[in-house]
């Protein structure tokens, strides 16, 4: 090991000679790669998508993906208005709703054969005037539109419409409100049921309610029938965002607006804050990094360190993304946070190598000698650091949820680039312009890192900094009692921590969207849905009087069980209401049909009257069905908690049904199924992702510094670090989030840093003499106010997310630097206490101890 290390310091202490030699090579490489990756880069995609968390095998993904072929898209704009005159079945209300649904059905309609426009992911709009209702001529079903083409011009017409509207089960709460002061227009899309093999369909006209969906339900049914399982297209943020520009092209006339407030909920209408956030995401990168270039100009009172270090930072970023684009891996909302991570670690590879160079500058040493010197020093320590925070971030590898698993790549990645990037591109950099000219060094003076600006902190810094291995050495074991119990805090409050995911999280809590969502929630039929997708495994097992009396009975149990729940659906409910229907309306007549042959009838001609809307209840072949479950918006953890209390009585359906159809099935699924399938997987796999990176951690420690005492003395200052976050976190009673988890296996990574440079130093020193206390105070000196710099880079780093809008990346910045801060802490105060404690002296027991004395 020692012969490996020894090598490995050559190496590096050869390194800028030798690209010296070659610069004209390594320029065009770097050059023809920094090329490539500005090309990739054009081939990025963002995914926002719920379905993008999950692997194409997850069982998850497969039974939506299932549904979607069988019933289509759900994933609709849902837009619901207020009237300024609070009656959704005015004239003036119902004509304007009229005149905006006219305005996009007639503008998808006069697009050319091949024309594209967001608009042709637009399959219907439903509202008050095309809401279906279904009355009976004779024996015939016959399904009408509520309002239709001529708005009633008398309070008498009004007045029937609304209380025909009324007298729809299925209307209140979905197109008005109970009070009728809130509107709602469902705006159908495609999105998330376009199969991967098929394009967009070439005539989405229009011309009928039932024929586009008709076909596509048609389609559908084909290419499973000779495929298999149907894969279907993500939708990148740009095509909602594109759809909800067009919207808001007819909802925001004056003419409209003069009448109608709008709270659009959906994918689709949260676009446009999606993509403000990854906007002020950009601000805060800026943000971050002129707070980087002040701190260097702090730290080296000179131009070049700030242009190279800054170099090397928005190149790693360029490569990374790059590379990214060329691999195929889209960009999620963890970008920031790679982004973050780049330039924070980065940042800290780059002072320690310029920090060292102008050390040895200052001591009358010229460029060259400078150069092959610090590289010499720092490059294994710089190797071993880089190498710990790939650890700590691929450990989230762990993780099945894909952009996390992509976070992970591209910040491992992004942090090999970088450290390579500083190994061989900043030698060539520094030969270019380097920080102090040879005739301008001073031999006794050392600016390590404070310049001539500020010299009085410099000193001051200093004077502190010496203070601490005496005030250690006299107290090292009242020194340890605070940190231990402090630990002990943090891994209790660890234990209280939830899981808990809110979509909402993203935005602002004051936001317009957040704003939305509350109205919709408080007075419309809720912003999330779930379903219970049935397969009885047998064509017309939905014709069974038997099946449909279970399903409704499980419906008045799910309704019953929680607050949460606002109303189901199925197809349980059309079947009751064209009973009714035929059967004079009468109220005791909405019930199942007990005979068999009658339930067939029915079904036959609700089929006739209205087969868009059996369609997207029953397969063709009455095999498969499914419960729509609507709640209000809440966190996954009171979802768990509310799907347990159901669990029981979904069980005991199915297991009724089966006793008829054996072969049948039931599956949870839809958005908020994918969303607790993602909660649960967090559960499963952060103590698992921080159990790893600890373990490999240590492991290259105990290689590294070939000692197990020393690894374990290097190891426990970064656990209070690590656990800070998730102890405030659970003590604060704030969730363990998609954002959230990822802090812990980072933070060991990262915070492990310093600790290694610090050791290797004291080791170089202490194996000298064995002196320990002498090896300290010199390593502090030394050392003492790179760890501060490079703890203050890393902590305001995370600190600027602090900032964000979004309350899990607001969380993020605030627990990171918190735990950064916390690390730094402990590398100057709890480090030297335990190297004391156990008298680490690296010294081979056969060998005479020099006194400690």
């Amino acid at each position: 090991m020692k012969r490996f290390s020894f090598d490995l310091s050559q190496y590096f202490a050869n390194l800028p000679d030798q690209l010296r030699k070659m610069k004209i090579i390594a320029w065009l490489i770097f050059l023809l790669i920094t090329v490539l990756c500005i090309v990739g880069i054009g081939k990025l995609k963002f995914d926002m998508t719920i379905e993008g968390w999950f692997q194409q095998d997850d069982p998850a993904l497969i039974a939506f993906d299932d549904f979607h072929a069988e019933f289509g898209s759900e994933d609709h704009l849902f837009v619901v208005y207020k009237p300024k005159d609070g009656n959704v079945f005015s004239a003036k209300s119902l004509e304007i709703v009229k005149k905006i649904s006219d305005d996009i059905t007639d503008k998808i309609s006069k697009l050319k054969e091949g024309e594209e426009s967001p608009l042709r992911h637009i399959v219907k709009v439903k509202s008050l005037i095309n809401a279906p209702v279904l009355s009976a001529d004779g024996d015939v079903l016959i399904s009408r539109h509520l309002v239709g083409s001529t708005i009633p011009t008398t309070q008498g017409g009004l007045d029937s419409i609304r209380m025909t509207a009324e007298s729809q089960k299925s209307f209140p709460l979905f197109y008005f409100s109970k009070d009728m002061t809130y509107g709602g227009i469902l705006i159908e899309t495609d999105f998330g049921a376009i199969p991967v093999d098929s394009e967009l369909p070439a005539a989405n006209k229009l011309v009928s309610d039932s024929d586009l969906t008709m076909d596509n339900a048609k389609s559908g049914t084909a290419i499973e029938e000779t495929k298999g399982r149907i894969k279907f297209k993500s939708t990148d943020l740009k095509d909602y965002f594109a759809v909800m520009v067009e919207i808001n092209k007819i909802l925001k006339k004056p003419e409209y607006t003069s009448h109608l407030e709008y709270y659009p909920v959906g994918r689709t209408a949260t676009s446009e804050a999606d993509l403000a956030n990854l906007q002020e995401m950009g601000s805060l990168y800026l943000a971050g990094v002129l707070i980087m270039m002040v701190l260097l100009w702090f730290l080296f009172r000179s131009p070049s360190p700030i242009l190279w270090s800054m170099s090397i930072v928005i190149i790693t970023s360029i490569w990374t993304l790059g590379f990214a684009g060329w691999l195929g891996l889209p960009l999620t909302g963890f970008l920031i946070l790679t982004l973050m991570l780049l330039l924070t670690v980065g940042m800290a590879d780059s002072v320690h190598i310029m920090s060292g160079y102008l050390f040895f500058r200052n001591e009358e040493h010229d460029h060259k000698t400078a150069l092959r010197v610090v590289y010499k020093k720092t490059g294994i320590a710089c190797l071993l650091t880089a190498v710990t925070t790939i650890v700590g971030i691929v450990a989230l590898n762990i993780t099945p949820i894909v952009p996390i698993q992509n976070f992970a790549i591209m910040s491992a990645g992004g942090v090999a680039l970088a450290y390579l990037l500083t190994m061989f591109l900043l030698p060539l950099l520094l030969d270019l312009w380097p920080p102090v000219k040879v005739e301008k060094v001073q031999s006794n003076r050392i600016k390590i890192f404070i310049g001539k600006v500020v010299p009085n902190f410099s000193r001051f810094l200093q004077k502190k900094l010496d203070k601490i291995p005496p005030f250690v050495q006299g107290r090292p074991i009242t020194i340890l009692l605070p940190f231990l119990v402090f630990f002990i805090i943090c891994v209790y409050g660890a234990s209280k921590i939830k899981v808990d995911t809110n979509s909402l999280s993203a935005y602002p809590k004051n936001s317009k969207v957040v704003n939305d969502f509350k109205v919709v929630d408080k007075n419309m039929m809720g912003t999330q849905n779930w379903e219970i997708l049935l397969d009885l495994g047998k064509e017309d097992a939905f014709k069974d009087p038997m099946v449909l009396q279970v399903m409704d009975h499980l419906q008045q149990k799910i309704q019953k069980s929680s607050d949460l729940v606002v109303r189901t659906s199925s197809l349980v409910d059309v079947v009751k209401t064209a009973y009714q229907a035929l059967n004079e309306g009468k109220k005791e007549m909405y019930v199942i049909p007990d005979d068999q042959e009658v339930l067939s009838q029915t079904l036959f001609m609700f089929d006739n009257a209205n087969p868009e809307d059996r369609r997207k209840m029953v397969s063709d072949d009455y095999r498969k069905a499914h419960i729509s479950v609507f709640l209000h918006n809440t966190g996954s953890y009171e979802y768990s908690e509310v799907f347990k209390y159901m669990q029981k009585d979904i069980e005991d359906a199915i297991n009724t049904i089966k006793q008829k159809y054996p072969d049948a099935k039931i599956t949870r699924t839809g958005m908020l199924a994918l969303i607790m399938e993602a909660g649960d997987y967090i559960v499963y796999s952060e103590i698992q992702a921080f159990v790893f990176a600890l373990f490999i951690i240590s492991i290259i420690l105990l290689i590294v510094f070939g000692s197990l005492k020393a690894g374990v003395i290097a190891l426990l200052p970064n656990l209070i670090p690590s656990m800070l976050a998730f102890g405030l976190m659970g003590l604060l009673n704030i969730p363990l989030d998609f954002f959230t988890m990822m802090l812990a296996p980072i933070i060991i990574g990262i915070a492990i840093d310093d600790t290694v440079h610090f050791i290797g130093q004291y080791r170089a020193e202490v194996i000298v003499d064995g002196n320990i206390k002498r090896a300290l105070a010199h390593t502090m000196k030394e050392t003492g106010q790179a760890v501060i710099f490079t703890g203050l880079i890393l902590g305001l780093g995370f600190g600027v997310l602090a900032f964000a809008s979004g309350a899990g990346t607001s969380t993020v910045g605030t627990f990171g630097f918190l735990a950064v801060f916390a690390g730094t802490l402990n590398d100057l105060i709890l480090l030297p206490t335990l190297i004391l404690i156990f008298k680490l002296d690296f010294q081979k027991k056969d060998k005479k101890k020099v006194s400690q004395q």
